[in-house]
């Protein structure tokens, strides 16, 4: 729909290739691949004009040209206009001015930078509402209560920050707040190079904003608790259900239960995209971990058509983009599973677990070299984030394809150390210190794997899209079997 406006804004125009990169995906890094595939299926929504043939014509080596006549709509003079007590409270937020706490005059202007960019943010966010920038900075300079702000916007958060210079650094602080009881639900301190700033807002903002969701969500799911699942709502069930997959801790328990709330919300309200998002997600895992005893070539097409379907349901829910893309990668269509993940960061350009998954993409398709920028900048927007240990595991087996062993051991070690429980850092640890002449290292984290779902060649095969990629991978599984992985 981006590329379909800025195409709109000039009709008739050559729009360069470049400046439709530039304008669509701001702040995203993609190739020129991803401007082909979008005006393809652009070409094939629109179909074509029964006069030229096309609706968007392609100019070689330069760019495209919108064909269709366009014409500009006026809005409706009358109509409900909603106002923000029709929004719903329980995931309202409001983002204060930060306070500036003596930042040198030539970067005065930043506060107000950071929070527009935080408000940005947060509103790409789906099912989170957030009052508008202008409406926000006219609470600069007031010595008002959260709780005072909170009544007068009726909304339920408030983000309460400060900017201060600490040398040639600058410290963010930032506090989410339970406007109701004052509680602080989450509080983040960050520190970065003054000489950054340019960069800077969009970059902390992103960091913030998936803690921030986090917290809101699973804030609004404990109250929804006392109630008791049989009172709730489809989409009660669905917000249920989703705490429960992205807040608790990855365990055949949280995965199950999420699965049931899932299934009681589809069943109540087939149209809840963000349960069936829940859905395909809790399918992938059971085939990830096997947690289930059904074959686990169904269960990842049923995955895959659960995540089509929250796509096509919530269009605009990274998260439903997110889990399309885990799947499609899992099932090796690694083209299809980028278009996911690139649609994802369109959508929100702070989904720190898209760009670990692209960097596993990317070496899955022969790229490893592009791996480590995409997993460090998943790392830089979600520095705690629970997935981090597969974004470790996509730098050991980027390393590992170049053939450094010793960076594959090191990243390996990190995923291992961000989540002991998670297989498959274990595997290319076990490799990378065979290669290095550490056999009893070796022998001690391959002890791990085979205790898990990836407790043979066949079961790596089926689970792990890099395990197809050669010569590599016929090179790594040649390892694991020596170093005593059985074969089934």
């Amino acid at each position: 729909m981006r590329l379909l406006m800025a195409l709109a804004e000039r009709p008739g125009e050559v729009c360069l290739s470049q400046d439709l990169l530039d304008t669509v995906w701001s702040g995203v890094v993609v190739t020129d691949q991803s401007l082909y595939q979008a005006i393809g299926e652009l070409r094939a929504v629109l179909k074509a004009d029964t006069v030229s043939g096309e609706f968007i014509a392609t100019v070689p080596r330069k760019g495209y040209r919108l064909v269709a006549a366009v014409r500009r709509l006026q809005s409706p003079a009358s109509g409900p206009i909603a106002s923000v007590t029709d929004l719903p409270a329980a995931r309202t937020v409001a983002v204060l001015p930060f306070r500036d706490l003596g930042l040198p005059a030539t970067l005065s202007f930043l506060p107000e930078t950071f929070l527009g960019e935080l408000v940005l943010e947060l509103s790409r966010q789906p099912g989170l509402t957030t009052i508008a920038r202008g409406t926000m900075l006219s609470y600069r300079g007031l010595a008002l209560s959260p709780r005072r702000i909170a009544d007068e916007l009726q909304v339920r958060y408030v983000v309460d920050g400060a900017m201060a210079p600490a040398g040639d650094r600058l410290t963010i602080s930032c506090d989410l707040i339970d406007a109701s009881t004052g509680a602080v639900l989450a509080s983040e301190s960050i520190e970065a190079p003054t000489a950054d700033w340019p960069s800077l807002a969009s970059r902390v903002a992103g960091r913030l904003v998936r803690v921030w969701r986090l917290e809101v969500s699973e804030h609004a799911a404990r109250e929804i608790d006392v109630q008791g699942p049989e009172r709730a709502s489809a989409l009660e069930l669905a917000m249920r259900a989703w705490v429960e997959l992205y807040c608790r801790p990855q365990s055949r328990e949280t995965n199950d239960l999420a699965w049931k709330w899932a299934a009681e919300a589809v069943s109540r309200d087939a149209s809840v995209g963000a349960a069936w998002n829940v859905l395909a997600y809790c399918e992938y895992r059971a085939v990830q971990f096997d947690w289930q005893e059904a074959n686990p070539d169904i269960l990842l097409a049923d995955a895959t058509a659960h995540a089509e379907r929250a796509t096509g349901l919530s269009p605009s829910d990274p998260d439903a983009q997110y889990t399309l893309g885990l799947t499609l990668f899992t099932a090796g269509e690694l083209v299809r599973a980028e278009a996911s993940l690139r649609h994802c960061l369109q959508i929100s350009a702070s989904y720190a677990p898209a760009y670990g998954l692209l960097g596993l993409v990317a070496s899955a398709g022969g790229h490893p070299e592009r791996s480590f920028d995409l997993c460090s900048r998943a790392l830089a927007l979600s520095p705690r984030e629970p997935l981090r240990a597969i974004w470790h595991w996509g730098e050991a087996c980027a390393a590992s394809m170049l053939g450094r062993e010793d960076e594959a051991l090191a990243f390996a070690a990190r995923g291992i150390a961000a989540n002991p429980t998670f297989p498959t850092c274990y595997l290319s640890a076990a490799v990378a210190a065979r290669r290095l002449g550490r056999e009893q290292e070796a022998a001690r984290f391959l002890s791990v794997v085979r205790a898990t779902a990836f407790r043979s060649i066949e079961r790596l095969r089926q689970r792990i899209p890099a395990m197809r990629v050669e010569p590599w991978a016929s090179a790594f599984l040649a390892d694991l079997r020596a170093a005593g992985l059985p074969e089934r």
